[in-house]
């Protein structure tokens, strides 16, 4: 198959994203800034968000990059020792943080995260695990197809493994179920596009359950947030809907928001949609669903466009992943579902997530330049026929 022009429309909606998070960020980081100076008694300058935020952007678009150029097939490669390591650092964050080492930052007793001095940013190590979890997931499906060991033990014991790894590591001993829950959506749709059994794909679903509502009843923060969310008593959510109820249609303008000066809190990471609410009303948050919508739709035609079943579970993955973020982000500040501290994929402010979020997009992008090419007067009839045969080889078994 013949190279062709990539989805310039995949990284079209990356940039705009960043451009908004640049501008929301550079309006209200004075406010934040004066409003954690008073409460924590630091000294942050007025532009201290704006500025580590374009430097967060800067290494975003650098990712991007990399994804784009970096070939996928020297990725593959070292998909599995890409997991290991980072399930070593995930180990390494819950030790060190736990010795009090100035090298981690812990926020309530989590800690997750290296920080690194010379650039003051902060680096997850979960980050890393959704990518080589994405590449060496779609490797097992591949392969386990291939030799037609496509739910035996030689498949379900490395899958397996890397999920209770992730619940382990990530969910327990770093108490992120946000991270969890995202890594395990990746799994199971890469499992369900790729044609696990569907008896095996229930039973999967079935244990991931009691693993979550344990992970739940065994944290009281976690139950707090169910029962304030079933109450609808949650201080959080309750200074959201203020925000957008303020904002009404239009929103009240850039640089005129109140709930970013210490109302409303992680204005700048997990409640950055809930401000673009309040400054550009309904109709500029509807437009950033909108960007995630094209976005998470040209990442899912990559998918279905690409022959290589690796490449196309890899795409699956990746739009699990952003789907995620999204749907529990703007369902938490909306209060639709109970609420989890998550970004918001490319808007938050912060580092670790965007990169690799940033990096993960360019990989698509760059395979979407090797998909099946289309007739543009083909019919939806003949579209759905090809979708339909695709998998054959590995079509589901009940």
């Amino acid at each position: 198959m013949r190279k062709h022009k990539s989805d310039k429309t995949i990284a079209l909606m990356v940039v705009i994203l960043m451009a908004v998070s640049l501008v929301i960020i550079y309006a209200i980081g004075g406010r934040v800034a004066q409003a954690e100076n008073a409460a924590t008694g630091k000294h942050y300058s007025d532009t201290y968000f704006f500025f580590h935020h374009i430097a967060a952007i800067a290494m975003s678009v650098a990712a991007l990059v990399a994804g784009y150029k970096i070939k996928y097939e020297f990725l593959a490669k070292y998909a599995k020792k890409m997991f290991w390591i980072s399930a070593a650092l995930c180990l390494m964050v819950t030790i060190l943080g736990r010795m009090n080492v100035g090298l981690v930052t812990c926020d309530e007793g989590a800690c997750r995260a290296f920080y690194i001095p010379v650039i003051s940013l902060g680096f997850a190590p979960v980050e890393l695990m959704k990518i080589s979890i994405a590449l060496y997931g779609s490797y097992l499906i591949r392969s386990r197809t291939e030799s037609g060991e496509l739910g035996a033990k030689s498949f379900w014991v490395p899958y397996a493994t890397m999920f209770a790894l992730t619940a382990i590591l990530v969910g327990a001993f770093q108490k992120d179920l946000g991270s969890t829950v995202v890594i395990a959506m990746m799994m199971f749709c890469m499992a369900w596009v790729g044609g696990i059994p569907l008896r095996q794909f229930g039973i999967a679903l079935g244990i991931f359950a009691v693993i979550g509502v344990f992970l739940i009843m065994t944290a009281e923060h976690r139950v707090q947030r169910l029962t304030g969310w079933e109450s609808g008593d949650n201080y959080h959510v309750e200074n959201s809907l203020i925000s957008f109820g303020t904002g009404g249609l239009l929103g009240v303008g850039l640089g005129n928001s109140i709930q970013s000066s210490g109302y409303l809190p992680e204005s700048l990471t997990d409640s950055i949609f809930s401000i673009i609410g309040e400054t550009w009303g309904f109709i500029g948050a509807g437009l950033i669903v909108i960007a995630f919508a094209v976005l998470l739709f040209r990442i899912m035609r990559v998918a279905e466009r690409t022959e290589a079943q690796d490449r196309s579970l890899f795409c699956v993955a990746v739009f699990a992943w952003l789907i995620s973020h999204v749907i529990m982000n703007i369902g938490g500040m909306l209060g639709i579902i109970p609420m989890k501290g998550i970004t918001l994929p490319f808007l938050s402010y912060g580092g670790t997530s965007m990169m690799f979020a940033a990096f993960a997009v360019g990989m698509v992008i760059q395979i979407s330049g090797w998909t099946k090419r289309t007739n543009i007067n083909e019919d939806s009839s003949s579209r759905r026929g090809q979708r339909g045969t695709r998998y054959a080889s590995s079509g589901r078994r009940s």
